[in-house]
């Protein structure tokens, strides 16, 4: 099992990829659940702040509490737009979180790089991760509180999307290396990490490890292999980040996406994958 320090960096990676490739949790959930739309399409935000039409009614208390408790850790982003609550507590009871969301002309590395700056003027320790130019994400981890605070960007239409969250994920630090048993991952990936949760009319899970050995051409090539041989119907390779590749992997009603990244500057790569379930196990 994972230590619980391995966790607590590993988490963040995972958050990072339940709002991104979980179609950034809330705004195409239905789409992807009900098949209106490919695993591959693009997410489309919602309309501009200043294009928006007038609000029918105010946040709840409760909306407005959640909203607080988002955004109460970092300063606001001088050139965003006006951060509006995106969802709260996702991850079950046990595990309570909350996430706003904001756009701006900058670029991720722009975003990025202020929060960083931001932090260590407060001297905090600094955690984060850079997924090439188009995302990543920067935050710290509150001992006392056992709650995880970052700042989350994605480069997408022209516009950088960032997301910040507050969540308490003690309790999810104690069930992260549970897998389901289901899903099929290499039989040497160590240290597996996993995050599921459940939304109307289907489940998410992101499961990532680590292999010490090989390259992602070579693990991906035996990946798909496996997963042919368990069923899964596998897409074309596609290039990511520097020296990444990934690809759409598909079984009945489960949809999802395979990535293998290295590990630079350490040697193996990184397998992580998401996946959408409507209904029963495949």
């Amino acid at each position: 099992m994972p230590s619980s320090s391995s966790l607590v960096i590993r988490v963040p990676a995972l958050l990072f990829s339940v709002a991104v490739v979980g179609a950034l949790i809330g705004f195409t959930w239905e789409g992807a659940v009900y098949g209106n739309r490919t695993v591959s399409e693009e997410w489309s935000p919602p309309p501009s702040l200043d294009d928006a039409p007038a609000a029918k009614g105010s946040r709840t208390p409760e909306e407005d509490a959640a909203l607080k408790r988002a955004l109460v850790h970092f300063p606001a982003y001088p050139r965003a737009s006006r951060a509006e609550l995106l969802a709260v507590d996702y991850l079950g009871p046990d595990v309570p979180i909350a996430v706003a969301w904001f756009s701006t002309q900058d670029t991720p590395e722009q975003v990025l790089s202020h929060y960083e700056k931001v932090l260590l003027d407060k001297g905090l320790p600094v955690l984060g991760e850079r997924h090439g130019v188009n995302g990543g994400w920067v935050g710290y981890w509150s001992p006392a509180s056992e709650e995880m605070r970052l700042i989350s960007v994605l480069a997408q239409g022209g516009e950088t999307l960032g997301f910040v969250s507050a969540g308490q994920v003690g309790p999810l630090l104690k069930r992260a290396s549970s897998v389901p048993p289901w899903m099929p991952l290499p039989p040497e990936l160590s240290e597996p990490v996993t995050l599921s949760f459940n939304m109307e009319g289907a489940s998410h899970h992101v499961v990532a490890g680590k292999l010490p050995e090989g390259t992602p051409t070579e693990v991906g090539a035996r990946y798909r292999e496996l997963l042919t041989q368990k069923g899964w119907e596998v897409g074309a390779v596609e290039p990511v980040d520097v020296g990444g590749i990934a690809f759409e992997v598909i079984r009945g009603t489960t949809l999802g996406r395979a990535t293998v990244r290295p590990r630079l500057p350490e040697p193996g790569v990184e397998v992580q994958l998401s996946l959408l379930q409507r209904g029963a196990t495949p």
